[in-house]
């Protein structure tokens, strides 16, 4: 079971309500963000220092020693940390985002044993760097050979997550595994790939794994999105967990962007013009517009989400539903790609307006740009979303993915 002491410290973090604890950190995780686009990682000190404040365990349950945050909750943190700096927001996002996954389907006593580590940290190596793993049984367990994409946090990070989504592990006999595993961090090596622009200080490497043994304790079921019957609250029967907190952090980008125009609008006077760049029409304007984007954006992700837990209620053991369905489905999902397009196309108008100032390596918003551009490229929340969502609307049978809500 998980220690009595970390559930007492959770609690007594909750003392303070996580946007404070993270309103009390500014400064440091500026000075995070910063060193974070030099390491290409987020430095270790402030990985502990956001374990130490609860800022990975706020989607866990109360046994767990979490917070049980809803929707709203996740989003207003994540949403805060991105305003801040994007890489660091998407640490907060992702790190915390794993451990709700994987406990869906995580047998109890390895949840407790796991979580009974106050700074345990999950990355995740999936996506085409899968394409050529190997896995096979050897006993009562596995072993497996695999090299795997965006493990963000890695270097922090005391256990991987190997996902290969639907198709599951190739066995040696050509038989998939169908599962998914979970490998501490002396069994995982870490591949020097993350070298980007934008989210540059996320740490987004591939992770390695050459052969480690694998208890069965340690694997799961290769569906992380399946019904949990584990946990009331809802967030662990929603699909777009994952897909919510990744356009969180668009939107706390977008917020910060806006922010730092406005600071530098009443200080700026634009070359070969006559007056501050506060004062001028076409600036004035484009800040309307940003503000109201962002601000419609949000508030159909937190409606949307909303909606999503409301139809999920308590446990289907219960009275409530395995999963969300048809048009609550499709509603919940198109919030999340709608909040990482639209502020994208914001950022790029507030860069923009901000002129050349903002193109200097110094100035917050040359890293919002290219931060807000990562952010929405995720697979997860990609423009390429909006043809399967609308053909949902239009009744059609949508193509694509397995990510794509069923209508």
């Amino acid at each position: 079971m998980v220690r009595a002491e970390l559930i007492e410290r959770s609690k007594k973090l909750q003392e303070t309500p996580p946007l404070e604890r993270l309103a009390g950190m500014k400064e440091m995780l500026l000075k995070a963000g910063d060193e974070a686009q030099q390491l290409r990682h987020l430095p270790e000190w402030a990985s502990n220092e956001i374990a130490d404040q609860g800022l990975y365990r706020f989607a866990l349950p109360p046994e767990l020693a979490g917070e049980d945050l809803l929707a709203k909750g996740q989003i207003e943190i994540v949403e805060a940390a991105s305003a801040i700096d994007g890489s660091v927001g998407w640490c907060v996002h992702i790190n915390s985002e794993i451990n709700s996954l994987i406990i869906r389907r995580m047998r109890l006593d390895f949840a407790h044993e796991m979580y009974d580590d106050w700074r345990v940290l999950t990355c995740a190596g999936v996506g085409p760097g899968l394409q050529h793993a190997k896995g096979r049984r050897d006993g009562d367990g596995w072993r497996l050979w695999c090299q795997g994409a965006f493990g963000s946090g890695c270097h922090n990070a005391t256990w991987t997550l190997v996902h290969s989504g639907s198709s599951g592990v190739p066995g040696e006999d050509g038989n998939s595994t169908e599962k998914a595993f979970l490998i501490p961090r002396e069994d995982f090596e870490i591949v020097d790939t993350w070298d980007t622009a934008g989210l540059r200080g996320s740490g987004s490497h591939d992770v390695k794994v050459d052969g480690p043994f694998i208890p069965e304790m340690r694997t799961l079921p290769m569906d992380l999105f399946g019904p949990c019957e584990s946990f009331s609250n809802p967030t662990f029967r929603n699909p777009m967990q994952a897909h919510y907190n990744k356009a969180a952090v668009a939107l706390g980008i977008c917020r910060g962007a806006i922010d730092d125009l406005i600071e530098l609008a009443a200080t700026k006077t634009p070359w070969m013009s006559g007056s501050m760049l506060k004062d001028q029409p076409e600036a004035q304007y484009r800040i309307g517009e940003a503000e109201a984007t962002v601000r419609a954006a949000r508030a159909f992700l937190l409606e949307a989400q909303a909606e999503t837990e409301e139809y999920l209620g308590p446990l289907p053991a219960d009275g409530g539903r395995a999963r969300p369905e048809g048009p609550v489905l499709r509603n919940s999902f198109l919030s999340c790609v709608h909040a990482a397009q639209a502020t994208r196309h914001i950022v790029d108008v507030v860069h923009n307006t901000a002129g050349t100032t903002a193109s200097r390596m110094d100035h917050p918003l040359e890293r919002r740009l290219r931060d807000a551009h990562q952010a929405a490229s995720h697979a997860a929340i990609s423009y390429r979303h909006y043809r399967t969502l609308g053909q949902g609307f239009l009744g059609e049978t949508p193509e694509g993915s397995g990510s794509t809500p069923r209508s």
